[in-house]
């Protein structure tokens, strides 16, 4: 139906405005929807079947409420009848009528009241819109989780954006440090070349005056000389030539500077707001001898984890080689805070908590130690794997890692070390160190294997082939460290090659991080400190650390 009369029409004296009078109302009557002068408002409030009436200023017409109740005292005309106000429902026809189309258009049909009709359409629109509240929730939440992805691709974005600024600012310095040096090599190259061509060239004219002279001395010989003078310098004029013209006639330079363009750079972004690979060898920072009076011989750091200080833990697990037992911290220079002798288990690796405790486990045990930072043990917790040879382990957050070399399977579990999912594969043969992050869990098994699995246990890639050792891009020997840096890039310690693999999360080979010229002998453990330094223990009992520099 589209003809609605409103009273809210204008401000003008409705029962004055019958007598032919506009003036301006001050009021508004809600059970007569008349508007009313201050006079009629009067005269309104003294007729009895009136004077109980429920009537407001004009100002308070804004008001929620007022207005509903204006609305629905609004009358809805018939669009057939103009002047005839809706009454009736035609069940047959489904539509709102007057009483004159009840004995015309509707004639014999079913009808009924506007308001019991109404109040079934009421009921049944309360049904349909209980179902909206499920709806509603679902939306919100939906818009809750849309809102918290777009924070976080917001602060990707600003920490993508610092990190590029980070690396053009790394990179300018290398490039400016390079350029300096290059500029001085060709400088310094130069000038010796110059040197050279300076020398010939004095020599050379030393020679053209030498040839000159000889040829005036000739000349004037033949010219002017005696028999007796020609037969006495005749010898030694010949003698002369012949040595000026066994001499080089001229002298060329063999240098040319050049710059070789081979290593220039292509950036782009991938899909997933992260940069393709650019890695720069990772400068050399320092090294330690972790080493201490108290070891009886020979180390072999089999684990190592960084607190947010940049303080080290390394394990000394070389109980069953030379007797030592141990575990110690370092702080970020290489000085030893304190050593911690494990008992008659061997410990094998260790991992950082959430607060900054250690997690270490023991060879042939089924526990767990935790110990504080400061050296002193907590408590032991059992973990669901039992007697472990070279139990290792990694921790993100809630989520721990646990793996065994005697075990065909990896471990994923809860921070009280219960098992949530145990990953079991024919192709495992002795896992052996573990890393994860929120997105990857990766296994290195000493059998020249790496594996790459999602958070919820799904096989991704592989690097390398099960029981076949190699040397080369995607070829391992004993693998034992891995460790994922921020960018998702994963590195292996080669063991028995004698170097650290970059690989992708999809198995692919970057290159070579280190290789032997780098780190002379076989890499054990890897971690990366929070500034980003690539640390490598190794089996001659030092501690490198290196610039790492990758930049997506």
């Amino acid at each position: 139906m589209d003809v609605v009369k409103s009273p809210i029409e204008d401000n003008h004296c409705t029962l004055c405005k019958e007598t032919g009078v506009n003036l301006p109302a001050t009021c508004h009557c809600i059970e007569c929807n008349d508007y009313l002068c201050n006079d009629c408002k009067v005269a309104h409030s003294k007729i009895r079947s009136s004077r109980n009436h429920k009537i407001i200023h004009l100002g308070e017409l804004s008001d929620e409420d007022i207005q509903q109740q204006l609305r629905s005292q609004q009358e809805i005309f018939c669009p057939i009848h103009k002047e005839k106000v809706i009454e009736y429902f035609c069940i047959q026809d489904q539509t709102a009528i007057c009483h004159a189309c009840t004995l015309m258009e509707h004639h014999g049909h079913k009808c009924e009241s506007l308001s019991k009709a109404a109040e079934k359409v009421k009921k049944s629109l309360q049904e349909n819109l209980s179902t909206f509240y499920p709806l509603i929730v679902s939306k919100e939440l939906n818009i809750n989780l849309l809102e918290r992805e777009e924070k976080k691709v917001k602060d990707n974005e600003e920490e993508t954006q610092t990190e590029v600024e980070k690396w053009a600012t790394e990179m300018h310095k290398k490039i400016d440090k390079e350029k300096t040096r290059l500029k001085n090599e060709v400088k310094i190259t130069m000038a010796a070349e110059n040197k050279k061509i300076l020398a010939a060239k004095d020599e050379a004219e030393r020679s053209l005056a030498t040839l000159k002279s000889t040829k005036d001395i000739g000349n004037r010989l033949i010219e002017y000389g005696n028999d007796a003078e020609v037969l006495l310098v005749h010898q030694q004029v010949m003698e002369s030539t012949k040595q000026l013209t066994a001499q080089k006639q001229s002298v060329k330079s063999t240098l040319h500077l050049g710059v070789d363009y081979e290593s220039t750079v292509n950036i782009r972004l991938t899909k997933n707001q992260t940069m393709d690979s650019l890695m720069v060898m990772p400068e050399y920072l320092m090294s330690f001898d972790a080493k201490t009076k108290m070891d009886k011989n020979h180390c072999f750091f089999t684990g190592i984890a960084c607190l947010p200080s940049g303080d080290m833990f390394i394990i000394d697990s070389s109980n069953f080689l030379h007797g030592n037992n141990n575990l110690k911290m370092f702080d970020s220079k290489g000085v030893l805070k304190w050593n911690l002798p494990m008992g008659d288990q061997v410990p094998y690796n260790v991992a950082v908590t959430a607060d900054n405790n250690l997690m270490v486990t023991k060879g042939d045990s089924s526990k767990v130690d935790i110990i504080d930072f400061r050296g002193k043990k907590v408590k032991s917790v059992a973990s669901c794997v039992s007697r472990c040879e070279s139990p290792s382990l990694a921790m993100k957050g809630d989520t721990v890692i646990l793996t065994g070399s005697n075990k065909a399977c990896v471990y994923i579990c809860n921070k009280n070390l219960q098992a949530r999912k145990i990953i079991c594969s024919q192709q495992f043969k002795s896992p052996h160190y573990a890393a994860l992050n929120h997105n990857y869990i990766i296994v290195s098994d000493y059998a020249h294997c790496v594996f790459i699995y999602s958070r919820s246990g799904d096989l991704l890639a592989t690097y390398g082939t099960p029981g076949t050792p190699g040397d080369g891009p995607g070829k391992l020997n004993r693998p034992y460290g891995v460790c994922i840096d921020k960018y998702d890039k994963i590195l292996i310690a080669d063991h028995q090659n004698k170097k650290v693999h970059l690989i992708s999360p999809r198995g692919e080979f970057v290159k070579f991080v280190l290789t032997k010229d780098e780190l002379e002998n076989c890499p054990l453990a890897l971690a990366i400190t929070p500034e980003g330094h690539l640390v490598v223990t190794m089996t001659n009992s030092l501690v490198k650390m290196f610039k790492y520099m990758a930049i997506f």
